[in-house]
């Protein structure tokens, strides 16, 4: 076991977890903070995984990060999109 990446585990998915826990708030409040939270999170806890020669598993985590980013944006515009049209009909 690398000591190193112990440490890194800890930090990283501390800072990555929380925010996945509260999604859907972070979505309705459009938080880019929480998401780049996790974002830096997930990058920590990745390089604990090469620290430890488990590629694959922080391969992994790199595309769950691309995903997420995805997500993110995509369900804000939703979002915008949503309200936006709502203002619009309770202005007529």
């Amino acid at each position: 076991m690398h000591p190193v990446s112990t440490v890194l585990f800890l930090v990283g998915y501390g800072l990555a977890l929380p925010p996945i826990f509260q999604w859907a708030r972070v979505i309705a409040r459009r938080s880019s903070l929480a998401l780049a939270g996790h974002q830096f999170g997930m990058g920590i806890a990745m390089l604990a995984w090469f620290l430890r020669g488990r590629i694959a598993i922080g391969v992994g985590h790199l595309v769950w990060m691309v995903a997420a980013k995805i997500w993110f944006e995509v369900a804000t515009k939703k979002l915008a999109e949503k309200q936006t049209a709502k203002k619009n009909d309770s202005a007529d």
